[in-house]
């Protein structure tokens, strides 16, 4: 059997395991890996995107490819097998001179496997040397260890051999990646970022990005106190048999409770979603993290008043909806937004009139500014990639938490 069969052999199933959870790890990723590409470069750029998710793919496959397979019979495994560490960095010239070109492929394998973390670091995510190497050495570490370990006890003993040299020639890839991406920043250089940017015309996808962080931070705003509220009062009131409960002599119905979660979680939306973006320029945390406003043009005095009356009524009836469980009538209001968005290239709110000195000429679409960043990019292929995004934004919307008063009845 040659070489190149042996490996081919040996990776050829870590490399289908990595291929099969690819586009469920993706999937589960989507939201934090738009939010981080939005807060480094403001918009999608089709370089970025499509680097992002072969990130993903790499990260699955070096762990499929260093952990796996596992030895059948792990009792008669471990009884036979004493893997002790080899902590000797000279003993590469060892193995080289007794296993000549097995040894010499695995010294380039362990090289090859480390290189494309190297130029993720450099190239996108802009690591200097020192961050890079210090980056790959504790990744080889920790891949090391978990080796030593036995994957940290699931197995019960260690089934590959901790290496020194592993960690000083995985380091070495790494070192060589760097040393690649910054050749091709050379001959492609990346166009530089203002980080003091804030985007007033956001795409769809870089509204429902910064929508879906801002309904986390108004879920943590309010559901943890809900719980709370909850467990206090079925520890202090007593449960009477027509099912209402009695608090300092007090008939309290389960229903009151429903109410107050509700209104716990109105007012959480109104502070993040209304009070915050109104005191910041149209900016909400999640916009302060994408780096966007919700507001598309200039507007004071009663314009601005409507233009955020018409948002709430909208966007605060979809979130009363889904603290009520009302999940159909919540579902197709989302649907209702996302395709009127679509077709008209606005927000329903971007209607509202702005001020007519500061007009701009230039507010025809939802995602002018974004969307062009993304056709001078990647030719308009980005299109592709938001829409599965706005899909699977539209699914976690419908599909949002229920009140905490709701599940403690289930």
């Amino acid at each position: 059997m040659s070489i190149v069969t042996l490996y081919a052999k040996t990776f050829g199933t870590p490399l289908l395991i990595a291929l099969l959870l690819w586009p469920f790890i993706s999937a589960f990723l989507t939201l934090p890996i738009l939010a981080l590409l939005y807060h480094h470069e403001h918009r999608l750029r089709f370089a970025s995107t499509i680097g992002s998710y072969l990130s993903v793919l790499y990260v699955v496959g070096l762990l499929t490819f260093t952990q796996y397979p596992m030895p059948d019979e792990p009792d008669r495994y471990c009884a036979t097998h004493h893997l002790s560490p080899q902590l000797n960095p000279l003993e590469f010239i060892q193995d080289v001179a007794t296993g000549g070109v097995s040894a010499v492929m695995q010294l380039l394998l362990n090289i090859v496997l480390f290189m494309p973390l190297g130029f993720l670091l450099m190239r996108f995510l802009r690591r200097n040397i020192g961050h890079t190497v210090i980056v790959g050495f504790l990744l080889s570490l920790a891949i090391e260890l978990t080796q030593l370990s036995g994957f940290w006890g699931i197995y019960p003993c260690s089934y590959r051999q901790f290496d020194v040299d592993d960690l000083l020639t995985n380091t070495l890839g790494a070192l060589i990646g760097y040393g690649i991406a910054k050749l091709c920043d050379r001959r492609w250089p990346q166009k530089p970022v203002d980080r003091a940017e804030i985007n007033h015309l956001p795409g769809i996808v870089h509204r429902g990005v910064t929508f879906a962080i801002d309904m986390i931070m108004v879920t943590l705003g309010y559901y943890p106190l809900g719980i709370a509220m909850v467990w206090l009062f079925h520890a202090l009131a007593k449960p009477l048999p027509d099912g209402t409960f009695q608090l300092a002599g007090a008939i309290v119905h389960v229903e009151s409770l429903n109410i107050v979660v509700t209104v716990l979680g109105m007012v959480s939306f109104l502070v993040f979603e209304l009070w915050i973006p109104a005191a910041h320029r149209g900016q909400t945390l999640g916009g302060m993290f994408t780096h966007m406003s919700m507001e598309t043009r200039e507007r004071h005095g009663w314009r601005r008043v409507l233009f955020y009356a018409i948002r709430t009524a909208i966007i605060g009836g979809w979130f009363l909806l889904t603290l009520l469980q009302k999940d159909t009538h919540s579902g197709l209001l989302v649907i209702a937004v996302v395709v009127f968005a679509l077709i008209f290239k606005q927000m329903p709110w971007d209607y509202a009139p702005g001020d007519a000195e500061s007009e701009r000429a230039d507010t025809d679409g939802v995602g002018d500014v974004s969307d062009a960043g993304d056709a001078e990019d990647a030719g308009g292929a980005v299109g592709t990639t938001d829409g599965a995004a706005v899909t699977a934004l539209t699914e976690n919307a419908v599909n949002a938490p229920a009140s905490p008063i709701s599940q403690n009845r289930q």
